[in-house]
């Protein structure tokens, strides 16, 4: 497995991490769903202890997947093996008890108490990557930032940053102080991000979410789009829009081809990690065989000069289709 060293920070992960969302499996506590279907929690330890075989050694997951139940998981898988393992997490979205949903509480009070809550649950004494699971009010700010910082003081957490698309936020954090990491929604079908824009400028880490949009990036869902279980975050989605959304995926076909050896997911995964600024894709990660598919992508051949061509004719092409 590939590994390269992040900037500002030093530490070595793996290109390929495990997204730890599914593991929490369904959540429908609030009325909604906000989980994931076909997930088992042994299967959940198995493919983290195979991953770690296959040298994968980043994991990200946040204290609202499952409720909890997602850091729990992966706290007992990491048990005995916590020092191979990079550990980010992301916290103050809560459920929100008067209605159904969330809402993202960024106040110091609540990131301290979390921290400290997410820490029992991973059963860990230190978390290396610690996110802001969205943006404190601008009152909020530089108090919550101090928090943050004092918990890299008192070795809590290593480093510290924001999950974020929007460069504003990225901008208004870095106002007071260091910022070790952001972690964006980015994959291959996906417009310019003025977000990762301002990362690379500023050599900000970054990690990658939903970098395969939930199948979207390969057109998945091009043709047929299973029912998904209530309690499941994709129940009663608009089939047609999901099917449209992933046909933009097959534009780039050429990519997975028996030369190259590449699956689609492969593919996809394996653009993102060429492209410069990226640290480390967190594909969601249910299973063994989504496990092998996905880290495949840290070992398959490079994007070639000649794809990249084609990357960029496809990208302008589809600009111009929806405009």
């Amino acid at each position: 497995m590939q590994k390269r060293i992040l900037p500002g920070s030093g530490v070595e992960v793996s290109v390929v991490g495990i997204g730890g969302w599914q593991i929490g499996g369904l959540d429908t506590e609030d009325g909604i769903g906000h989980g994931w279907s076909g997930v088992d929690d042994q299967h959940s330890i198995d493919v983290i202890h195979r991953a770690e075989e296959l040298g994968v050694n980043l994991v990200d997951t946040a204290d609202i997947y499952g409720n909890g139940h997602s850091e729990t998981i992966i706290g007992k898988a990491l048990r005995g093996r916590r020092d191979r393992w990079v550990i980010a997490t992301k916290g103050g979205l809560v459920k929100n008890p008067e209605r159904r949903g969330q809402y993202f509480d960024g106040t110091a009070s609540h990131i301290a108490r979390a921290i400290d809550d997410s820490l029992l649950r991973l059963g860990t004494d230190y978390i290396d990557f610690y996110q802001l699971h969205g943006m404190p009010r601008p009152d909020q700010l530089e108090e919550t930032v101090s928090v943050l910082r004092a918990a890299k003081e008192n070795g809590k957490i290593r480093f510290y940053g924001i999950s974020t698309d929007q460069a504003g936020h990225v901008a208004d954090m870095k106002k007071y102080g260091d910022l070790h990491i952001v972690q964006l929604a980015m994959n291959i079908t996906t417009k310019n991000h003025a977000g990762f824009s301002y990362c690379c400028g500023n050599d900000i880490a970054t990690f990658i979410r939903s970098p395969l949009a939930w199948g979207q990036a390969f057109g998945k869902y091009a043709h047929v789009v299973p029912d998904f279980p209530f309690g499941d975050v994709r129940h009663g989605v608009d089939k047609e829009k999901i099917q449209s959304d992933h046909r933009q995926g097959l534009a780039f076909e050429f990519l997975w081809d028996t030369k190259t050896g590449r699956t689609p997911v492969q593919a996809v995964l394996r653009y993102l990690i060429d492209t410069p600024g990226v640290g480390a894709v967190i594909p969601g990660t249910k299973n063994i065989e989504h496990l092998l598919d996905n880290i495949g992508a840290g070992d398959c051949a490079p994007i070639s000069e000649s794809e990249w061509i084609q990357i960029r004719a496809a990208k302008q092409q589809a600009l111009t289709a929806r405009s």
